[in-house]
């Protein structure tokens, strides 16, 4: 929501010192140009981040030195001099406006654990990568929390148990009615993590969840594959040329067809053909169907740019039009891996019940991995997406594709 308000109030600061400089007509426009080539910088580069208090030095020279570049470019366009004092102010509004939004609502968060064991670690670690929250150590017993919370001033107290005994439950019930936020294991992270943990659910929990709309709303169905087809257009159209040189390149680093097809499982697990740029040896799989790896040594010197880039998955596109999937989604996976992971993966099928997806929640927010441990983990964020799905969601997600892109982190 902030940063919301931040894009929005840059906008129309913007859209005033063009008014105040009295720009014409042609040059407005290139500057809305301009102003949404230089917010989307701030965002690929982070910097439109509230959760810290303070920027680096080299954060402020990333938003001076985007400034420069798009109005030097508007500069050779419209050769206005004004611009050189619009450059300057509009650079400090971005800073000002940041510092002064940042001091309002930047608050350090008191938090303390309840618990032992296990989910006490993991609350621990997680907090350890938050900023914004001091975690104050409690390890007395359910008599003493009531005064600890009390004189330690604590904010959010976390539960690191899934089963209360009636006494402690009695405690922090009067602990959450005098104005401290009580957050149990899977709540904290559904909310702060944006994933569900399978290996402390159950089908009552699933019973009694929240969410899931987009299981059962054909308003939303209907609105997600107005999207689905949209930006495979746009994105298709965007990146023609590139898929042209890409052929190209595939075909002429070794020998073997340019776009291949491979069985994956979608929707109620129905197989259906998946396209890509061919990225590894055409012997690849001369053994069997093998995981892919980090540094795989089957994959090209080129293949292993555009995976990290994602162009190969950009035939997908066509997967998407046809309808076998979503533009955001699960990851496709193959059959012979889906039914070796389902034995050992709890509700590992749930992801089977939307559309796979080009990108998705879990492609954006978990690194690369090829054991099971990493499918438990990947499924964790699918479930989350599945609960969650709005339209917001999926755009943030396109977004964090394209860092992904841009910054050359992918598999």
């Amino acid at each position: 929501m902030l940063k919301l308000f931040y894009i929005g109030a840059l906008g129309a600061l913007f859209s005033i010192l063009m008014v105040l400089f009295n720009l014409t007509v042609e040059t407005s426009l290139l500057g809305m140009g301009v102003l949404f080539f230089i917010l989307l910088g701030l965002y690929l580069f982070d910097l439109m981040n509230f959760d810290t208090l303070r920027y680096s030095f080299k954060n402020y020279l990333t938003i001076i030195s985007l400034n420069i570049l798009f109005f030097f470019i508007w500069f050779l366009i419209s050769w206005d001099f004004w611009l050189i004092i619009f450059c300057s102010l509009f650079t400090a509004i971005i800073i000002f406006l940041r510092a002064i939004i940042n001091v309002l609502t930047y608050r350090v968060k008191t938090v303390s654990i309840y618990g032992e064991g296990e989910l006490k670690e993991k609350l621990e670690k997680s907090l350890q990568k938050l900023e914004g929250y001091k975690h104050i150590e409690f390890s007395g017993d359910i008599d003493e929390l009531e005064d600890f919370v009390e004189k330690n001033e604590i904010k959010l107290l976390l539960l690191g148990k899934m089963r209360l005994e009636e006494k402690e439950v009695e405690k922090i019930l009067r602990i959450k009615l005098r104005n401290t936020h009580v957050m149990g294991y899977l709540d904290y992270m559904l909310e702060v993590e944006k994933k569900i943990e399978v290996s402390y659910i159950n089908e009552e929990w699933l019973l009694n969840a929240y969410g899931f709309e987009i299981l059962r709303s054909k308003f939303q169905n209907k609105v997600k594959r107005v999207f689905d087809i949209g930006m495979s257009i746009i994105i298709g159209l965007m990146t023609f040329p590139v898929m042209i040189i890409a052929a190209i390149i595939v075909r002429l680093e070794s020998p073997g067809p340019i776009i291949y097809s491979q069985a994956r499982v979608g929707e109620n697990e129905k197989e259906f053909l998946v396209y890509k740029f061919r990225s590894m040896r055409q012997d690849a799989e001369k053994d069997g169907a093998k995981w892919a790896q980090k540094n795989d040594p089957r994959v090209t010197k080129f293949g292993n740019f555009m995976r990290k880039t994602r162009i190969d998955e950009l035939p997908q596109l066509l997967n998407v039009i046809k309808g076998d999937m979503s533009f955001i989604g699960p990851r496709p996976e193959r059959m012979v891996f889906i039914k070796e992971l389902e034995k050992q993966i709890p509700y590992y099928g749930l992801r089977h019940m939307v559309k796979p997806g080009l990108t998705g929640w879990a492609q954006v927010m978990y690194p690369y991995g090829a054991t099971v441990e990493d499918a438990k983990n990947k499924l964790e964020y699918d479930l989350y997406y599945i609960k969650c799905y709005s339209l917001y969601l999926d755009i943030i997600i396109l977004f964090k594709t394209l860092k992904t892109v841009v910054f050359g982190k992918g598999r």
